[in-house]
């Protein structure tokens, strides 16, 4: 049985106010908005495993590069796009016309990709 003079004093209210833990709200900036539906053509084809197609390959790999050496805005665009992409948590959340743009420009990875919607 242990005294009370044998224990270490708790006491939280004699901690001086530098010592006390504070807590911070971190506030996380909102969602990015979604890709655009170009962006989602631009990466499905240079994803295409399918090494018969390799012209439509080599197409999205110029324009990739053109969308990237355009200009400032041009590269700056392309970069935000590729980030809302990985911020995108569901297609769900790309407003339809998007998705009609990469339906209409792959409808074969728009299959592999969203197939699960309906079609656009």
């Amino acid at each position: 049985n242990l005294s009370s003079q044998s224990r270490p004093n708790y006491d939280t209210t004699t901690i001086a106010p530098h010592q006390r833990a504070t807590t911070m709200a971190i506030e996380l900036p909102p969602p990015p908005p979604p890709p655009n539906g170009q962006v989602l053509a631009l990466l499905a084809a240079l994803s295409n495993p399918n090494p018969t197609d390799h012209s439509r390959h080599a197409l999205a790999l110029q324009a990739r590069d053109d969308a990237l050496s355009s200009s400032p805005e041009g590269y700056g665009d392309l970069c935000r796009n590729f980030c809302r992409v990985l911020g995108c948590p569901s297609p769900q959340n790309i407003p339809l016309s998007e998705l009609e743009s990469f339906h209409n420009s792959d409808r074969e990875m728009f299959q592999r990709c969203c197939g699960w919607i309906p079609e656009v």
